[in-house]
């Protein structure tokens, strides 16, 4: 019977929970050593074919993700966007992730802080088991990018120390686990760069096939989905293997992170928007398209910031003393400054000073009574009253009778919870001390949003596409396309507007042209 039981601990002072574990099973591939190295292969299997000399016998595998498991990496901060160009950042569209200048200065402001200490903790009990254990850093951030930053970060940090780190590489050969029509399926579906999640499965493949006495595996994930995924994938190996793992378990880290300082992500993101909008014209123009192509359909991005509500900021000293009294769950992001007055749109500022009866800058006192959860996701404080600094109650106008005004604590932010979600508490029970009563101010928080901005088609009255068409019946695509561009620059050139007054001067032009490029085109 397989053992089923963690025996060994979740990192020291993590609330993180172990998610299975297996052992022996059957149906085993052939662990016996890598395909010949390649001068084209990953660096990664050539540093395995190396450290196999000196750890020819270890029996543990140790890995450890970095990305806001052991390294608390910035993320797009949502106090300055939507929820929407967030999406877009996080996403390939504008490429947070793929932009090495998130982990490097002026926008990364390194610090000790920034090392999540249990996990780092965690990586020393590994280091003191070396002789047998193989440590590996296993990232899915792009190898051409972040290497040189990555092990920069690192050697920062005398407590750290990997066997190997291992960044995505693009897939150049056959994973040995896999058959060859297993291999070109994957091949085809992620073309030219693979998952994070099949990358680094591709590489414990590796490295348990390099070391055979390899039994034991751990590893270590922010991902909720991803820890399971990858406690699925080492299940499956165990049905491969005949008595080889004694364990192989995958540790859940609750992720942490630390945001940029607002400024510099503001210019970092318009950077970006700025690079993308680029990007998409030259790949309009790459592809041939002409305005009045039917399959010029690329937008660029457009960015506009919006009062999207009005807030009481805290003062650092209410904020400290609700943190103290409310303490915020192991690694969710910590809040405490501010609460939602009015939430209007653009009309918050007219509610604020014509119904309320105050205005930006206004000093106010609040008072908060209780607290409330949802599991794993936030908590927030209630709050009972507001009040200016003449004693008249500030009434919040939430958008909705029902809302409750509210403060949020601490949110799962890295798992993909907003600020909002402190909207869905129903429960509320009193604070311990009874309450608080907090001063802030009252200010406009503005969101910048993105949206497509799509080309404004041309209107023409005579048909370019339909007389290419007619004179160059063979053009297919982007042949087109390009033919199009060809007639309509040399229309410009000649000061002919497409207008149906100007049909018969066109076409002669269109004819002209067409007599001339077929003519260069005959065989001497």
């Amino acid at each position: 019977m397989p053992n089923t039981t963690c025996s060994t601990p979740p990192i020291a002072g993590i609330t993180g929970e172990c998610l299975g574990m297996v052992s022996a099973g059957s149906v085993p591939p052939q662990y016996t050593a890598l395909t010949p190295i390649q001068e084209t292969d990953f660096l990664y299997r050539k540093q395995i074919s190396n450290l196999r000399q000196r750890k020819a016998g270890a029996t543990r595998l140790s890995i450890f993700d970095f990305d806001n498991t052991l390294f608390k990496s910035p993320l797009p901060n949502p106090r300055i966007w939507d929820s929407t160009l967030i999406g877009m950042l996080k996403s390939t569209d504008l490429g947070w992730f793929h932009d090495s200048r998130t982990l490097d200065k002026p926008y990364l402001k390194y610090t000790r802080n920034h090392w999540i200490k249990e996990t780092v903790a965690q990586v020393r009990s590994e280091v003191k088991k070396s002789d047998s254990t193989i440590i590996v850093l296993l990232t899915g951030r792009a190898h051409s990018s972040y290497r040189p930053l990555i092990l920069d970060l690192v050697s920062r940090n005398s407590d750290l120390y990997f066997d190997l780190v291992v960044l995505k590489e693009t897939p150049t050969r056959q994973s040995p686990l896999m058959s060859q029509g297993e291999f070109s399926d994957l091949a085809a579906a992620r073309a030219a760069t693979p998952l994070t999640f099949e990358y680094k499965m591709g590489v414990i493949e590796d490295i348990i096939s390099a070391f055979p006495d390899i039994s034991d595996i751990q590893m270590w994930d922010d991902r909720i989905n991803h820890c399971q995924k990858m406690q699925t994938y080492l299940d499956s190996l165990r049905s491969r293997t005949t008595d080889r793992f004694n364990e192989a378990i995958v540790y859940y880290v609750p992720p942490q992170t630390i945001f940029m300082d607002m400024a510099k992500e503001r210019n970092l993101v318009r950077s970006m928007v700025s690079a993308h909008n680029d990007h998409v014209h030259e790949r309009a123009s790459a592809c041939g398209l002409a305005p009045d192509d039917k399959d010029y359909s690329v937008g660029t991005l457009q960015t506009q910031s919006h009062l999207a509500h009005v807030d009481v900021s805290l003062s650092p000293k209410s904020s400290s003393a609700l943190q103290k009294e409310v303490r915020s769950p192991f690694g969710w992001m910590t809040e405490a400054n501010h609460m939602m007055l009015v939430n209007e749109g653009e009309d918050s500022e007219a509610v604020l000073e014509n119904e309320l009866g105050a205005k930006d800058g206004d000093k106010v006192t609040i008072v908060v009574d209780c607290i409330g959860t949802i599991p794993g996701s936030t908590i927030a404080v209630r709050v009972s009253e507001v009040k200016d600094m003449q004693g008249n109650v500030l009434k919040p106008r939430l958008g909705r009778d029902e809302a409750v005004a509210y403060i949020t604590v601490a949110y799962n932010g890295v798992e993909g919870f907003r600020l909002s979600r402190s909207d869905k508490i129903k429960r509320w029970r009193p604070l311990a001390s009874g309450g608080l009563v907090l001063d802030g101010t009252i200010g406009k928080h503005y969101l910048t949003a993105a949206s497509l901005v799509m080309p404004k088609p041309v209107i023409n009255e005579v048909s370019i596409g339909r007389l290419v068409c007619h004179y160059w019946p063979d053009l297919r695509g982007k042949e087109i396309g390009n033919k199009i561009s060809e007639i309509n620059q040399r229309l410009a050139d000649v000061g002919i507007e497409n207008m149906e007054e100007n049909k018969d001067k066109i076409e002669n032009i269109v004819k002209s042209h067409a007599f001339t490029t077929q003519e260069q085109e005959l065989p001497l």
